[in-house]
């Protein structure tokens, strides 16, 4: 049955045992899936380990050509070797490409969508007789429009499109979790995500009005430098450090330390080391080598990022939309999900800006995010609970982009996050360059009002005739007021070889 068909259904016949309304977190590193528990009124998170209690598999798929057969989540991964795995689906929407399986061609789209047929056939575990009437899906926050395209796809492919009510933002799914009831007052929340990809945060204003919830967006602030991957990055280097006396390995032995790295990074974060130094066996090398790490080499590798995540924070408090800057004081709740708060720096990090009392540690990000968005959806199947909607003050209003009178080309187009990362565009100067360059920088409304915002003078290129000057242009945004462009000289062809001319310009927009 379609979520339309079931909406529309007596209250008394939407609580048969057998619909059931589902929520999903899927991740480019792991998935999980929840329902809503129609009886008790609440999420619950499906396990999907085949009873060892873990509530998410890796989101991958794996193909074994010689039985035909395709093995997804954790096989998949514990089975590379014996097949072509493929991993990291997530990343790839927007894209539309292909993988090449048993020398046929698919598309990265048909692939996911054997994922999403095989995880959702998980509910039958619960009840064989179950059927799906409701599907929202959590999505990345910087999932671009062509993205939310391909990926709608998937559940068609899967044969679940009319089951599937919407794609919903992951912070949304979280705010939606915490805030399940009406607050006695307008409160001001503080969402931080730290994740595998950056790390992320943002002050919601959080009221009510009609009986629901709005969540204003009121902040957006985001670090790639502080990242579950750059963290690991880093402990494998000092892990590789200590194998340094050793002859050189090879990158059998490189990807086992890598694996070694991911095994034992969180002893490293542990209250335990602190008293004494952990003593750690790399036994994939021969000899085998044993070496010892002290809490002050530890302190010394998480110092940068605890650094990171104090100016990080005070960053999220002080560029935001609110008419004066937010104290700590002045949150009331502050929502931490993301694998990186299993560490404990993380969480000092946290604790020593905020008061201890106000701040929710959530264990494991895709139970709650997949449990919210199953909340979502019986919302919005009008089945129970609180409704719940997010503005985001964020995204942009007018299209901005290059004008010369005539023509425009944009360069990030509205409606967009600031955010988000704007792919490059190419220019050709259709006129003789004898060193310098004047672009026009403006913005366009939906209406088709413009408006010029800043004029940019290139000096110094390369003299060259008309037609040979190709220069890349690469939006930026600091904040949601600040601008960066900065344009390159890419050349063209052999006789006008590329340079290293560059130059940045910081608009206020």
């Amino acid at each position: 049955m379609n979520y339309k068909k079931f909406k529309t259904l007596p209250a008394a016949q939407k609580h048969n045992e057998i619909y059931y309304v589902i929520g999903l977190d899927i991740g480019n590193d792991s998935s999980a899936i929840a329902f809503y528990n129609l009886a008790e009124g609440t999420a619950e998170t499906i396990d999907l380990s085949g009873g060892y209690g873990k509530p998410s598999i890796p989101t991958a798929m794996q193909y074994i050509s010689e039985t035909k057969e395709w093995v997804f989540g954790e096989y998949a991964v514990l089975n590379r070797g014996v097949g072509t795995v493929f991993s990291s689906l997530l990343e790839k929407m927007g894209r539309f490409d292909y993988l090449s399986v048993d020398g046929r061609s698919l598309s990265v789209a048909s692939v996911f969508a054997l994922f999403i047929k095989e995880i959702l056939a998980s509910v039958k575990s619960i009840n064989p007789k179950a059927e799906i009437v409701g599907i929202v899906a959590s999505v990345p926050a910087y999932f671009s429009a062509a993205a939310h395209e391909e990926f709608t796809r998937v559940f068609k492919l899967a044969g679940y499109e009319k089951e599937l009510i919407a794609l919903v933002p992951d912070r949304e799914c979280v705010l939606a979790h915490h805030y399940r009831e009406l607050p006695e007052k307008t409160e001001c929340a503080l969402l931080v995500d730290l994740g595998n990809r950056e790390l992320r945060g943002g002050l919601y204003n959080i009221e009510t009005s009609g009986g629901g919830i709005t969540a204003v967006s009121m902040s957006s602030v985001f670090d790639s430098e502080i990242s579950m991957a750059a963290l690991n990055s880093d402990v494998n280097a000092l892990f590789e450090s200590f194998l340094s006396s050793l002859p050189k390995t090879g990158a059998a032995e490189k990807e086992q330390l890598l694996t070694f790295t991911h095994q034992h990074k969180d002893i490293l974060f542990q209250k335990n080391i602190r008293a004494k130094p952990q003593k750690l066996y790399f036994n994939f090398v021969y000899p085998p080598v044993q070496h010892s790490i002290s809490h002050e080499q530890v302190e010394k590798l998480i110092k940068p990022y605890a650094l990171r995540f104090e100016r990080f924070l005070n960053d999220v408090l002080e560029k935001n939309l609110f008419e004066r800057r937010i104290t700590p004081a002045q949150v009331d709740a502050v929502l931490c999900v993301g694998g990186g708060f299993e560490m404990l720096w993380a969480k000092e990090a946290v604790t020593a800006v905020f008061p201890k009392e106000r701040v929710k540690f959530y264990k494991n990000h895709k139970l709650i995010t997949s449990e919210g968005a199953a909340i979502i959806a019986a919302r919005e199947l009008e089945i129970s609970g609180v409704p719940f909607t997010l503005e985001d003050k964020h995204q942009l209003t007018n299209d901005i982009g290059l004008s010369d009178g005539e023509n425009f080309l944009t360069l990030v187009e509205r409606n967009g996050f600031w955010w988000q990362k704007h792919p490059a565009k190419l220019i050709l100067v259709n006129s003789e360059v004898n060193g310098e360059v004047e672009l026009q920088l403006s913005e366009f409304s939906p209406t088709g009002e413009g408006r010029g915002i800043s004029k940019m003078q290139l000096n110094g290129l390369p003299k060259r005739p008309k037609g040979v000057t190709r220069l890349e242009v690469s939006p930026d945004f600091r904040s949601n007021t600040e601008l960066i462009i900065r344009i390159s000289d890419i050349g063209f062809g052999d006789l006008f070889p590329r340079t290293d001319y560059v130059k940045e310009f910081l608009i206020k927009i």
